[in-house]
């Protein structure tokens, strides 16, 4: 059985479809259609929720809680044990975990958005969606750190700094200029929204067209890696050039590009599979060893970038079923994993100053308790604050 969940343009529940390729049966929102049963004796509710333009892929939301918690378990993994570097998965992970999701950023806005980008009020609706969706987490994140730093006793970033980071302006003006943990990929996420209208619009006019400016954007790409970034330096040294939203738009570019040229491609379960077992055997053994410049420069680059859109494809176009027990929790962690990246840091200072005053100093209880009350203040943050304020974004730019 595939399932898929189906979500408005902004993120919104709408119900959800599951079909089984052998009955042909499908059901929505408890209504089921029997294979003899015309679409045309279904609501139109009904077919905006079975619409294209509004599906959301359970399966990567699967990679999304997956990505999450390997980005998470590889900042535990620095704050209490030791520091990942390129010969292990974590370390790996800590950078390539970041660039598969700018990848399935692409892919999702263009899976909910490819039909929604078509007049300028369009764009400002979608504008006004990503604002709701984005911004509110990150200031929650923002107020967050500025509290952690109060208690640290480190100075305030002056009123024009706030301004930047409150508006995600940060990524378009020096992109370093971050104050939550993690949020630099929020800045360059904001760029990409601004350039996503004209990537839809290019690729909607002639595929060739999106195809060329996702070579275009490569090519930037690899000029980073081969000739900006150094792997006679530290990355953290560099840090500032490898966190550019140019260095990374060609990930986003490159999921857009796989909607346009996969969507109607069937993909059988064997290449699925195939796929996936060349992504993680790259991804846990391709031999490479030093400090994490050594995976985003040079033909490295170009490598794990591979591996991380194979990543991707296989999670895209898989079509076989796993056990509930696993499935389940995958999905609900994938719709939340914004919470987790961005709060874990935070959460892990106050997870921390607790269990240090009852005594606990045993790093994998407090890295897992971590790991839970992150995940625990995900779910609280997406059920209590998040849908609500996308299901307002989602009304205010209804189309009448």
């Amino acid at each position: 059985m595939k399932r898929s969940s189906f979500l408005s343009p902004n993120g919104d529940s709408g119900g959800q479809t599951l079909v089984n390729s052998q009955s042909k049966q499908v059901k929505t929102d408890g209504r089921r259609l029997e294979p003899n049963q015309k679409a045309e004796s279904c609501t139109s509710s009904d077919r905006s929720i079975r619409s294209s333009s509004q599906q959301r892929v359970e399966s990567l939301d699967w990679l999304r809680g997956l990505m999450a918690l390997s980005i998470m378990i590889y900042h535990l993994c620095g704050w209490y044990f030791y520091q990942p570097d390129s010969s292990d998965f974590l370390g790996r992970m800590g950078i390539y975990g970041v660039s598969v999701f700018f990848i399935l950023s692409g892919l999702s806005m263009a899976i909910v958005y490819h039909r929604f980008i078509d007049s300028i009020q369009s764009v400002v609706a979608f504008f006004i969606r990503r604002f709701f969706r984005i911004l509110p987490l990150l200031w929650l994140a923002i107020i967050g750190t500025l509290v952690v730093n109060l208690l640290k006793n480190s100075p305030m970033p002056d009123a024009g700094f706030l301004l930047l980071n409150a508006t995600g302006l940060f990524g378009f003006v020096p992109p370093f200029n971050y104050i939550a943990v993690g949020s630099w990929s929020i800045g360059c996420e904001m760029v990409f929204y601004a350039l996503t209208p004209l990537l839809l619009i290019a690729f909607n006019y002639r595929r060739w067209v999106g195809n060329l400016v996702t070579v275009v954007s490569i090519a930037v790409g690899l000029y980073f890696g081969y000739y900006l970034l150094h792997n006679t330096e530290l990355l953290s040294k560099q840090w500032n050039a490898y966190i550019h939203p140019f260095n990374n738009l060609f990930l986003y570019v490159i999921g857009i590009a796989i909607y346009y040229n996969l969507k109607e491609v069937v993909v059988s379960s064997k290449v699925v599979l195939a796929l996936l077992a060349i992504a993680l055997w790259g991804l846990f053994f391709y031999p490479v060893d030093g400090n994490q410049i050594e995976i985003v420069t040079g033909g490295n680059r170009v490598v794990f970038t591979i591996l991380s859109t194979f990543l991707v494809i296989g999670f895209y176009k898989f079509n076989l079923s796993l056990p509930h027990w696993i499935a389940f929790p995958l999905e609900k962690l994938g719709l939340v994993t914004y919470g987790v990246y961005i709060l874990h840091p935070i959460i892990k200072v106050f997870v921390s100053k607790v269990l240090v005053s009852l005594g606990v100093s045993n790093g994998y209880l407090i890295a897992f308790l971590v790991v839970v009350a992150s995940i625990s203040a995900a779910f609280a943050s997406y059920y209590w604050v998040e849908l609500h304020l996308m299901r307002i974004g989602k009304r205010l730019t209804a189309r009448k």
